[in-house]
């Protein structure tokens, strides 16, 4: 079985083999058209040669870039791979949802999927991607979430329109008032996402009356883990996880 999450930044590609995902690929969703077809049906052609799958005609996938369906799709196809395209309704049987079921991602989806199979009932799952993501569960339903600007868009925002910056790695600095430029946008954006994100952490858990696990996931989630209050779990291939536990049911029915 083929995994594939597309997002605004990245075009997550894996492969759910013996019941392991494997072979993590990601692509840039931001490149000319043309290239990205024969590299998105290269990785495809490859996949289709690996042996063991956990089911060799299908893809599961989650798309926040809509535009993008129909070349995958077209591209899976032509592979002759059945792309299914997750929504709300492949979710309702075992999760909750008390959100407008045609706003959410399907990533936000995925995630709280692989959640919930995993029995954690109450948590709260932060996703550093191109928006930084808050999912809550309670009680095994979803109540809803938080979207504010991922880390390295503010940052490349920040640096395309002020003149006077240079681009930065993102990183913990040892004081929070620096004195080089460098420091002051590294201190700026690490110390101010940290204390927007454990902020908001108390704010949730306040607001819904629980203590709710902290689960990380997206590229950022590293740089974070160690300063987040309460200590987070972190799941890297959380999308992921989810996208197989969804095919897994989808093989079942069949």
């Amino acid at each position: 079985m083929i995994l594939i999450d597309i997002g605004n930044t990245n075009i997550v590609f894996a492969v759910s083999a013996n019941n392991l995902i494997k072979k993590i690929i990601r692509i840039n969703t931001k490149q000319n058209k043309i290239k990205l077809k024969t590299l998105i049906n290269s990785i495809i052609v490859n996949y289709s040669s690996i042996k063991k799958l956990d089911n060799d005609k299908i893809a599961i996938i989650s798309s926040v870039v809509p535009s993008l369906n129909y070349l995958i799709i077209n591209i899976l196809k032509k592979n002759l791979i059945k792309g299914l395209i997750i929504t709300s309704k492949d979710i309702l049987p075992f999760l909750k949802i008390n959100y407008n079921l045609k706003e959410i991602g399907a990533d936000r989806l995925a995630n709280s999927t692989a959640i919930i199979i995993n029995k954690i009932s109450n948590s709260i799952v932060i996703d550093f991607g191109t928006a930084t993501t808050f999912e809550v569960i309670k009680n095994n339903i979803f109540l809803g979430g938080i979207i504010f600007p991922g880390i390295n868009l503010s940052k490349n925002t920040l640096i395309n329109e002020a003149s006077l910056l240079k681009n930065t790695t993102v990183m913990k600095t040892k004081r929070v008032v620096a004195n080089n430029t460098k420091k002051s946008i590294q201190s700026g954006f690490y110390w101010g996402y940290l204390l927007a994100i454990n902020g908001l952490i108390e704010k949730i858990s306040k607001e819904n009356k629980f203590k709710p696990k902290i689960i990380l996931t997206g590229g950022l989630a590293n740089k974070f883990k160690d300063d987040i209050k309460p200590k987070p779990i972190i799941r890297p291939n959380l999308t992921l996880e989810g996208l197989k536990i969804i095919g897994s049911i989808y093989n079942a029915k069949k």
